[in-house]
């Protein structure tokens, strides 16, 4: 895994990093405001001794024989609890204290007291600190007191070896009994007199001057709690990146459909709703936005897997019902509709039909609603829901949907059929059955990997010509921003920034060779254009089906544009592209509805334009 994919699963679960983080936060408050502070305090008490060479020429220390035991005894712990006035059972005030020898010496001992106040652990570890140093003197006392016992006991053995050897001098074991008694009387004659020579034989050498907190501070506690849910928060990420059972990119839906993915569609979800305030289709509007251009890539995509096709009849469907997919069918067709080509969108949804009201006629508009009829996008016409009684699956299958549909594929060059969900009903299936194309919508986040993958395996079962996915829901990113603000004269980021932040909307003047009007250029500049000029005819002939080669370009056409002096563009600023050359010169006609009427350029058809014609009666080109 790479930095950027692990960093891409933290950002998609980061709600769950969140709630982990939260979650253990709060309960490392509860925890810390439930615990009650436990206070260590310490004193030090250093054993006092004697230096001698008993048993030869080594000098060692002789001090009171104790241990730590003797620190929590009976003795100390009652003086203890005279001194602090403590009245309660002597074993929980000795269960309070502990002892340690903090060093390698046994000379000093540490003697703490953890109490839940710190004033209380210092006043205990001080009681028993003083309570054990009068103990020593007692343990010194009891220790002289038994080594005179025993030297008394050796001195009446002695009398009687001596009253043996008195009979017999040279008595052997007598001899050495005697030599025994008077080396042990010796030794225990010397630790007699230097436990005597100890006049003290403890003392208190640090007393308990304060107290501290036992265990991590408040600050430590909830910053390793913080970290804690963190790592828990990412453990759930990836989680839920292993247990996820839906669709979350191009690449893995392209693998469950065995198809290409044609387009991602960006914001959608934003522009439906803009779409639910302003009733504008966003296609419509001169102004590009990640998801208007995401529409003509996938428009880009079906004309070019559809090009050999005389009549295109593109069906779409979606694997899932959640897919926005009526206002993808309606953008699209009128994208197909914008670029010049005669369109038709199909209601084919009969169960819920929502075509009719995301293409509404135009205004003032009056005829019969269940006919083809016109829309406010140019070049393209609806076909509402037909009433019928009959299942929506059977009528679909009969001879008469066929022809229907035929008719107006006729009388257009594209036909756009919003379909039900493939597995909601047969009906997508069937539509897919006279369609030179399908166009299958999958929503990135929600629709199931199981889900598509049996939408696109039973249109492929039934022989549905299956163009490809376009994956809706796809969150943009800087590049589809870039991509959807390139050449946009009124932003700073694209180029000017010497142009006022607050003129939002110039008008933008169209191409020179887009323009009736427009003279020619010098010859200088001919070769400036020429690759933007070959680009513009190859758009033309994938969007109107003519080929390039028989299109009239400015430097072979007839008539008064083909030849003579053209000036530059005037305002010395990038002008911007054209989404498709014939788009600004296309009208509704006064005619039949629907029908439309195309203001040719002059150089493209010989013919001279009207004097009398206005610029406010052409269409300007698109801009970004």
């Amino acid at each position: 895994m790479t930095v950027r994919e692990f960093v891409r699963t933290v950002w998609d679960g980061k709600y769950y990093v969140l709630a982990a983080v939260l979650v253990v936060v709060v309960g490392a408050f509860v925890y810390l405001d439930q615990q009650e502070t436990v206070y260590k305090a310490t004193a030090t008490v250093r054993l006092v001794g004697v230096q001698t060479a008993q048993g030869g020429e080594q000098v060692v220390e002789v001090t009171v024989a104790t241990d730590l035991g003797d620190i929590t005894s009976e003795p100390v712990v009652a003086a203890a609890a005279t001194t602090l006035g403590y009245t309660g059972a002597p074993a929980a005030l000795a269960a309070q204290v502990s002892a340690e020898y903090p060093g390698e010496s046994q000379s000093v001992i540490a003697i703490s007291a953890k109490t839940l106040d710190p004033q209380e652990s210092q006043d205990v570890a001080n009681a028993f600190a003083d309570a054990y140093v009068a103990q020593l003197t007692v343990l010194r006392d009891a220790q002289v007191a038994a080594l005179d016992a025993r030297r008394q006991a050796l001195a009446e053995q002695l009398a009687g070896v001596t009253a043996r050897l008195s009979v017999n001098s040279d008595d052997p074991l007598a001899l050495a009994e005697k030599e025994t008694i008077v080396t042990e009387y010796t030794s225990l004659t010397v630790q007699t007199n230097t436990l005597r020579a100890i006049g003290v034989p403890g003392e208190v050498e640090t007393p308990a001057a304060g107290a501290e907190a036992l265990g991590p501070g408040r600050a430590t506690v909830l910053v390793l709690a913080a970290l804690a849910g963190l790592v828990a928060g990412i453990g759930l990420a990836f989680a839920r990146r292993g247990l996820d059972v839906r669709v979350r990119g191009a690449a893995a839906a392209a693998r469950l459909a065995q198809t290409p993915v044609l387009a991602e569609l960006y914001g959608v979800r934003s522009s439906d709703r803009d779409y639910s305030h302003t009733h504008t289709l966003p296609v419509s509007r001169k102004v590009a936005t990640p998801f208007t251009e995401s529409i003509r890539e996938l428009r880009t995509a079906v004309q070019v897997s559809l090009a050999e096709a005389d009549k295109v009849v593109v069906v779409v469907t979606a694997a899932d019902p959640h897919a926005p997919r009526t206002f993808i069918a309606a953008n699209l067709a009128a994208s197909f509709a914008l670029s010049g080509r005669r369109t038709i969108a199909v209601s084919g949804d009969l169960r819920r039909p929502e075509l009719d009201r995301v293409l509404p006629p135009p205004e003032g508009w009056s005829g019969d609603p269940h006919t083809l009829r016109p829309t406010t996008i140019p070049n393209l016409g609806v076909f509402p829901v037909p009433e019928e009684e009959m299942d929506p699956a059977d009528f679909l299958a009969t001879t008469r949907a066929g022809n229907l549909i035929a008719d107006l594929s006729d009388d257009a060059e594209v036909l756009v059929i919003d379909a039900p969900p493939v597995l909601a009903a047969a009906d997508a299936t069937i539509l897919g059955r006279y369609a030179t194309g399908v166009v299958l919508i999958a929503s990135a986040g929600k629709t199931d990997r199981a889900v598509l993958a049996e939408a696109s395996e039973r249109l492929r079962i039934n022989n549905v010509p299956l163009v490809g996915i376009a994956l809706a829901g796809v969150k943009s990113d800087r590049r589809m921003l870039y991509a959807s603000t390139y050449g946009d004269p009124d932003r700073k980021d694209a180029g000017h920034p010497d142009r006022p932040s607050g003129d939002t909307e110039p008008s933008a003047p169209a191409l020179p060779a887009e323009r009736p009007d427009a003279p020619t250029r010098d010859d200088n500049d001919e070769h400036v254009d020429e690759p933007r000029r070959a680009a513009r005819e190859r758009a033309a002939a994938v969007g109107t089906g003519v080929p390039a080669a028989t299109r009239a370009t400015p430097a072979q056409g007839t008539g008064p544009q083909a030849s003579g002096p053209r000036p530059q563009s005037s305002g010395g600023g990038r002008q911007g592209p054209l989404l498709s050359p014939e788009w600004g010169k296309v009208s509704t006609s006064p005619g039949t509805p629907g029908e439309t009427r195309s203001r040719s350029n002059p150089a493209r058809k010989g013919e001279e334009s009207e004097p009398g014609e206005s610029s406010a009666g052409r269409r300007l080109p698109f801009r970004w």
